[in-house]
């Protein structure tokens, strides 16, 4: 059975990006994501992942830079309008509506493999709908002070079970979790 999970990183104030949406400091910190020392990588995260399920922000983000992580995964971007081609040829397909209708759908194209979920506020969405089942948080040795903060605007309570905390790249603390389900 597919399950929903989260793979972010955030800088120690909890922002997962800077004023303006700019990610450009998470690039700082990483600069090898297929081979880390210790953690989660990315890569070893996107074998277990079907189909991606993105707010239309972050894809903005991978037309701005002209980057593709994916490969063939189809990419599920939340969004009423239409959308530019997916850059290098990747597979991107407008969704709309509630959260819960979008996870099912990401589930149902996932093929028995995971949903990522990614943007800052369809995660927000997923962890209020009770919808996220684990994530994985990178914790970059940096305070922003401004920008996108990823709790920001959450109503309710989710309850965690976390793993041990892992050193990751050298620099940086991986934060891991199940969500428990009430």
């Amino acid at each position: 059975m597919s399950r929903v999970r989260v793979y972010l990183g955030c800088s120690l104030d909890g922002h997962i990006a800077g004023p303006e949406h700019n990610l450009d400091f998470l690039s700082e910190f990483t600069p090898d994501l297929h081979a880390p020392a210790g953690g989660l990588g990315f890569t070893a995260f996107l074998d277990a992942i079907g189909v991606l399920l993105m707010g239309r922000r972050t894809y903005q983000v991978l037309l701005d830079h002209d980057a593709w992580w994916y490969g063939d995964r189809t990419v599920l971007v939340a969004t009423h309008h239409p959308l530019p081609p997916a850059p290098g040829g990747g597979h991107a397909v407008a969704v709309s509506g509630p959260i819960q209708a979008m996870i099912a759908q990401a589930k149902g194209a996932a093929k028995g493999k995971d949903v990522y979920l990614d943007g800052g506020d369809l995660v927000r969405q997923g962890f209020e709908a009770g919808v996220v089942d684990t994530f994985c948080l990178t914790v970059l040795p940096l305070v922003l002070g401004r920008g996108i903060r990823l709790w920001e605007g959450l109503d309710g309570r989710t309850d965690v079970k976390f793993d041990p905390p892992v050193a990751y790249g050298g620099s940086m603390i991986q934060i891991s979790g199940h969500v428990v389900k009430r």
